[in-house]
């Protein structure tokens, strides 16, 4: 199994490129839950109220309070907060879990293929559209991370276990 160390690693090397979504941050995209889709609005709520920087220096309390953010962000938003949602679990999984409440399932059921609803169906490789190849590659090993370690509630171990074994997370593109 890998350590913590080289996931955080591997994780930072193959997301370090990756550009701010200037166009829709987190806040943005929890606008998005309460029916805000001007694009110019959602720019702004961006500039306004969201980290602007590199992902890993994102402050866990934005990533913490902007869950919901997860089922709205686009594939440039995902590129760029999903690595940092991973990074913060692994490196601060109490902050999210513990034996009687979980909040890790949240981040891991993005991650999670549907194959329940054509739409969803559709939504989901186009939100995921910049996680290929080596990117591809971290994500799975976060997902086999997560799946074995006691740490995380065992609902989000489930759902980890689930997108495991989903076709998307077992082909490279």
């Amino acid at each position: 199994m890998i350590s913590a160390e080289s996931l955080i690693t591997g994780i930072r090397q193959e997301f370090a490129a990756v550009p701010f979504p200037s166009h829709c941050g987190l806040h943005a995209a929890m606008a998005k839950d309460d029916w805000v889709d001007d694009q110019d609005v959602l720019a702004e709520i961006t500039r306004r109220e969201d980290f602007i920087g590199e992902w890993w220096n994102v402050p866990i309390e934005h990533l913490r309070s902007c869950m919901m953010a997860l089922s709205y962000l686009d594939a440039g938003g995902m590129a760029f907060y999903l690595p940092a949602y991973m990074t913060a679990l692994i490196e601060r999984p109490e902050d999210f879990d513990s034996a009687t409440r979980s909040a890790s399932w949240q981040i891991v059921f993005t991650m999670l293929p549907t194959d329940k609803d054509p739409e969803l169906e559709q939504y989901f490789p186009n939100r995921f559209a910049f996680i290929d190849g080596a990117r591809k590659r971290v994500c799975r090993e976060f997902l086999a991370y997560l799946s074995e370690h006691d740490a995380y509630h065992d609902h989000a171990r489930q759902i980890a276990r689930e997108a495991l074994a989903h076709e998307f997370w077992s082909t490279q593109n």
